[in-house]
């Protein structure tokens, strides 16, 4: 794997991707988007203490298409420029049941085979955990005797407060949470993320309702028992 990069986010999956993918170099793309101070901050802390070979690119700025939660299309954007890093694979992270537009294994194929068209040589974007979700990525992290203290200097919100204060009323947070709690790992938040109204307006019912796949669905309510709630 000594030609591939890793699109790092210092997030809960990107950061055990590091490990799971042998130490591969990594480059972060400042988009200069809404949370860009903390996960700069995330980012740089984690690269020097673990040793991450990790380039900071400021070669992209989509500050003007920030809208919240997520800009769009922003992974076909890293695809295209992590290209010119001359790696054979792209490692962009997604796990289990992701479908976004531009996340997603057919989304990722279509991905390799333009740049493959277009840079003259194979090159493949790719994923490490389709096969794993958000709590199997926690628990191959921790079965492979990984520091717990790593893990929780992630940082997994779309509005953090602070230095890796995690909000606990976004999506982000809540499924961090999910795969911390699967794992018996307390995470902090400034608010309890089972507590976020759209647990119950919304969550809960989709999580019936076929919305999530059956994986996600189980996953939620498994988190919820650990806190005693009931929805």
């Amino acid at each position: 794997m000594g030609n591939d990069i890793l699109l790092y986010s210092a997030g809960l999956d990107s950061f055990p991707a590091w490990h799971y993918l042998g130490k591969p170099r990594a480059v972060y793309f400042d988009i200069r988007h809404h949370f860009r101070e903390q996960e700069l901050d995330c980012v740089r802390e984690l690269a020097e203490r673990c040793g991450i070979d990790l380039t900071v690119s400021t070669a992209l700025d989509l500050s003007d298409w920030d809208t919240r939660p997520l800009i769009p299309f922003r992974n076909i954007y890293f695809a295209m420029l992590a290209s010119n890093y001359e790696a054979d694979t792209i490692w962009c992270v997604g796990v289990k049941g992701d479908h976004t537009l531009d996340k997603s294994p057919a989304a990722f194929a279509r991905m390799s085979q333009f740049l493959s068209e277009f840079a003259s040589r194979p090159i493949k974007v790719d994923s490490p955990f389709w096969d794993m979700t958000k709590t199997d990525v926690v628990r191959w992290y921790l079965q492979a005797g990984l520091p717990v203290r790593d893990l929780l200097d992630t940082l997994s919100c779309f509005e953090p407060s602070g230095r890796r204060v995690h909000c606990g009323r976004c999506s982000s947070c809540l499924r961090r949470w999910i795969a911390l709690a699967n794992n018996q790992i307390t995470g902090e938040f400034a608010a309890n993320p089972w507590e976020w109204e759209r647990v119950q307006s919304y969550y809960a019912g989709a999580m019936r309702d076929g919305t999530y796949p059956v994986h996600r669905a189980e996953e939620f309510f498994a988190a919820l028992k650990t806190v005693g709630a009931s929805v």
